[in-house]
């Protein structure tokens, strides 16, 4: 039978272990907090800047900042490569918080420097997504004080036309007609055409017939605006309300062994009759433009 002496020691050996224990956590956790931030593969931004007339930019810079501080800063411009993006931002990734590099959920403010004036806005707040991924996000380096999304610098350039309809600026409605043409006037304010004009009126397919000598393509003809970004799209002819469009490649050439194309990229030039070139799936489908 133990003695309460030996009982005495046994408490006291736990207690000797419990201290050992906490120690051992306690220096974990200081190693841990000392540890150095580990850099992780960049979160990408990516898409399309446009002006207030919702042409691409010829010339800005994009910035992303953590808590006022820059992480990350890239030029606007058109690429090369097959796509609608005209700019992309690294942004550098930490497995800890720091004051270099983002971790996942930081907020990041996003900025636009257009030379004149640089544009930031509550919209153009992000969340940084895990490292590697790529978020596509599209632009407007434009000041928009009015409440239906429509750039100042736009309603400033089209008050007269307003005028002569007997409106103010603060009457413009985007989704009325003012032209009687088919199209909203968010929609030709997007597409770049003229809201009073209806023989301007917006994007749409001018044409569409098979290619003679090709039974596998057909031609689509449209007149695209400055500076704007095109692709195709396709969807099966089903009975449900609602159908599914998907991307579709194109040609922008009937000349055989001309390389598919993603995406139809306009310069700031005078507007013309542009085509592109699809090809025939099954026994019928809807096809459509899209504006990116």
């Amino acid at each position: 039978m133990p003695t309460a002496e030996t009982e005495t020691e046994v408490d006291m050996n736990k207690i000797h272990s419990l201290i050992f224990v906490v120690v051992a956590i306690a220096c974990a956790s200081a190693d841990a907090a000392s540890a150095p931030p580990v850099a992780l593969p960049p979160f990408i931004i990516t898409g399309r800047v446009v002006d207030y007339d919702g042409g691409g930019v010829k010339s800005a810079e994009v910035r992303v900042r953590k808590n006022g501080v820059l992480l990350s800063r890239c030029e606007a411009r058109r690429f090369d490569s097959d796509t609608s993006a005209n700019y992309a931002l690294t942004v550098p990734m930490s497995n800890l918080p720091s004051d270099l590099a983002a971790t996942v959920d930081d907020e990041l403010a996003i900025e636009i420097d257009a030379g004149g004036a640089t544009y930031g806005d509550t919209n153009l707040v992000v969340a940084a997504a895990k490292p590697g991924r790529t978020l596509k996000l599209n632009l407007q380096a434009a000041k928009s004080t009015m409440v239906n999304g429509v750039a100042d610098q736009y309603l400033e350039d089209i008050e007269w036309d307003l005028e002569d309809r007997g409106l103010k600026i603060s009457d413009y409605d985007p989704a009325a007609d003012y032209d009687g043409d088919g199209v909203s006037n968010y929609a030709e304010y997007l597409a770049g055409t003229d809201a009073f004009d209806k023989d301007d009126a917006g994007l749409r397919i001018l044409s569409w017939k098979a290619v003679e000598g090709d039974d596998n393509l057909m031609e689509a003809t449209f007149l695209p605006g400055r500076n704007r970004a095109y692709s195709a799209q396709r969807a099966e002819i089903s009975g449900e309300k609602s159908m599914r469009f998907e991307h579709r490649a194109h040609r922008p050439s009937r000349a055989a062994g001309t390389a598919d194309r993603n995406y139809l990229v306009t310069e700031d030039e005078d507007p013309e009759v542009r085509a592109i070139y699809l090809y025939k799936e099954g026994a019928g489908g809807l096809y459509r433009l899209r504006l990116e």
